[in-house]
C-alpha cells in the first residue's frame, strides 16, 4: 500500500516516511501513554510494546498531530487525552485510521509483548566509523529511554556480507561521538557499549539467547557474559525484525580496574588458535596470533606475558611443569564449568575461537568467558580436540577428572537438570512465538524460522543421557 503525504493549507507536512530533522527526530504519527508507535513503511503497520498485565480495560495517554483525526477501529480518539480502548489482545492486528486534509491513510496498529528499539538517523550505518543516531528503548512495562548513540555494524568480513546486519552502539551524552556516557538498560549494570545481535545465521533465533542464559544460569561468581534480551528493532521507519541487545563484553561489564588486570579476545580462525604454540616473537601491539587486547587500554600498556606462559605450558611444558603450574595459570572450576557447558550444548567453535580470557589483577588465575553459540544445540559428539582439555584429561592434574565428573552429577542435579534447561528453552520461544515476531522476520529476510522448541527439548534430553555416561565412566 502506498502512503500518502498530507497537505495543509499552512505547511506541508510529511507524516509517513518522512526524514528525520536536524535533531534526529521523525514527526509524530501515533503516541501512546508517551511512547511512539514504530511504523513500518513498507508494510503500513505501526508497533507498540505493551506488557500482558496492562491489556485489559486498556486507557491510555493518547497524542498525534493536530491537523489529524485518527479512528482506533471505529472509535475517533481525542487527542492528549486519555482514551479507554477496552480489552485489548497482543499480537491482534487493529485497524487505524488517520485523516488528514480529507486524505485518508489506514494503518495496522499491533501490541507487541517484546521491547521496542527504534534508532533515527539521517546517515547509513557503516563498519566502521560510528554513525550519529537516536535510540528510543520502549519497554513494555516502563519508561522509554532516549539518548544519542554512536552505531556502527558489527561482525567479521563474514558476518559483514549477511543481509540482516548486527550492530555495535555506544551511548553519548551529547550529539559527539566521542562523548561516551554509561547507561543502563534492563536493570543491568551501566555500560558504554552495547551489541544489537540480528542472529542471521541462526535458523531458530534462539541459541544465542538460551546458551547465555545457561551459562550464567550456573552459580559461580566467575561467570561472566552477556545478559541478552529479546527486542524488535526499527531503524527510521523500516522494521528490522527480531534482535537480542545485551551489553558488550568489556572491562566495564567485568568490573575491571587493577593496572595488571587483563581481557584477551580470540578473533577469526587464521591466528594458531587458543591453546596452541605461539609465535616466537611477542606482539608489541593490541593484536598477536589470533588474539586482541582488549585491557588494559593498548594506549597505556602491551601485556601479552600471562596468554604466551599460558600456551607454552599447554604446548611445551613437560608432564611435571604441567601438573604443577596449571592451576596457578587458569582458574580450574571455571575451566571445568566452561568444559561441560560447551559439552552440553556441542558449541565446539567456542573451544578454539568466541572465546575471552580474563583476570582480575596479579594474584588472580586466568578465566574463560564463551560468547557468540549460533552453531550450538546440534551435534552429538564430545568435545574435547582442544590441546589444554586434552593435556588436562590425560595428565589429571589437581584431580581434574573426578571433580569434572563430580561437578558435571551436580549441575545435572541443579542448573543443568532437564525441568530447569526446559524452562529456559520454552520460555524464549513462547516470549518470540507470542509477539508474532516470526512472521515478521521471515517476511523481511526471506527466512524460514524453526520456532518449535520439542525438537531441541528431545536433543538436550538425550544428549545430556549421552553425557552421563560419558562422565560416569570417566
Amino acid at each position: 500500500m502506498i502512503l500518502i503525504l498530507s497537505e495543509s493549507c499552512y505547511k506541508e507536512e510529511v507524516i509517513f516516511n518522512s526524514e528525520p530533522d536536524s535533531l534526529l527526530e521523525l514527526p509524530l504519527i501515533l503516541r501512546i501513554n508517551e511512547k511512539d508507535c514504530a511504523l513500518d513503511y513498507n508494510t503500513a503497520s505501526l508497533r507498540y510494546s505493551i506488557s500482558e498485565d496492562k491489556i485489559s480495560g486498556f486507557e491510555a495517554l493518547f497524542e498525534f498531530q493536530d491537523y489529524s483525526a485518527i479512528y482506533f477501529e471505529d472509535q475517533l480518539l481525542v487527542n492528549n487525552k486519555i482514551n479507554n480502548l477496552g480489552d485489548i489482545e497482543i499480537n491482534m492486528p487493529y485497524k487505524v485510521t488517520v485523516i488528514t486534509n480529507n486524505l485518508v491513510t489506514e494503518l495496522i496498529l499491533t501490541f507487541s509483548n517484546l521491547p521496542i528499539i527504534q534508532i533515527i538517523l539521517a546517515d547509513k550505518i557503516f563498519d566502521d566509523p560510528k554513525s550519529l543516531a537516536k535510540v528510543s528503548v520502549n519497554y513494555p512495562d516502563r519508561k522509554t529511554i532516549s539518548s544519542y548513540i554512536g552505531i556502527e555494524q558489527r561482525g567479521g568480513w563474514h558476518t559483514l556480507q549477511l543481509p540482516k546486519k548486527s550492530y555495535n552502539f555506544i551511548f553519548l551524552n551529547s550529539n559527539y561521538t566521542d562523548d561516551k556516557v554509561s547507561t543502563s538498560l534492563f536493570n543491568l549494570e551501566k555500560n558504554t557499549e552495547w551489541m544489537l545481535d540480528g542472529m542471521f545465521a541462526d535458523d531458530m533465533r534462539a541459541r544465542n539467547k538460551i546458551a547465555s542464559q545457561i551459562w550464567l544460569g550456573i552459580s559461580d561468581d566467575s561467570h561472566f557474559g552477556s545478559q541478552l534480551n529479546y527486542v524488535e528493532l526499527f531503524i527510521n521507519n523500516q522494521h528490522q525484525g527480531l534482535y537480542c541487545l545485551g551489553p558488550k563484553i568489556n572491562d566495564e561489564l567485568i568490573g575491571l580496574s587493577n593496572n595488571d588486570a587483563l581481557l584477551y579476545k580470540a578473533i577469526g580462525w587464521t591466528g594458531p588458535g587458543c591453546f596452541v604454540k605461539s609465535s616466537s616473537n611477542i606482539s608489541t601491539i593490541d593484536i598477536w596470533d589470533g588474539w586482541v587486547q582488549k585491557y588494559p587500554p593498548p594506549a597505556q600498556r602491551i601485556n601479552w606475558g600471562p596468554l604466551a606462559d599460558l600456551r607454552n605450558l599447554v604446548v611445551d611444558g613437560s608432564d611435571q611443569e604441567f601438573r604443577s603450574r596449571i592451576d596457578m595459570l587458569i582458574d580450574i572450576n571455571n575451566f571445568i564449568d566452561y568444559y561441560l557447558f560447551l559439552n552440553l550444548i556441542c558449541a565446539s567453535d567456542n573451544l578454539n575461537k568466541n572465546i575471552y580470557l580474563t583476570r582480575a589483577s596479579l594474584a588472580k588465575p586466568l578465566c574463560v568467558i564463551p560468547w557468540d553459540y549460533d552453531n550450538s544445540f546440534a551435534s552429538s559428539s564430545i568435545i574435547s580436540n582442544n590441546p589444554l582439555y586434552q593435556r588436562l584429561l590425560l595428565l589429571d592434574p589437581v584431580n581434574f577428572r573426578q571433580r569434572l565428573k563430580d561437578r558435571w552429577f551436580y549441575l545435572r542435579n541443579n542448573s543443568f537438570s532437564l525441568d530447569n534447561l526446559e524452562s529456559i528453552i520454552r520460555k524464549n520461544f513462547d516470549e518470540i512465538n507470542k509477539s508474532n515476531i516470526i512472521n515478521i522476520e521471515n517476511n523481511k529476510w526471506g527466512s524460514s524460522i524453526y520456532t518449535d522448541c520439542e525438537n531441541i527439548i528431545l536433543w538436550i534430553s538425550a544428549r545430556s543421557n549421552t553425557l552421563d555416561e560419558y562422565y560416569s565412566d570417566l
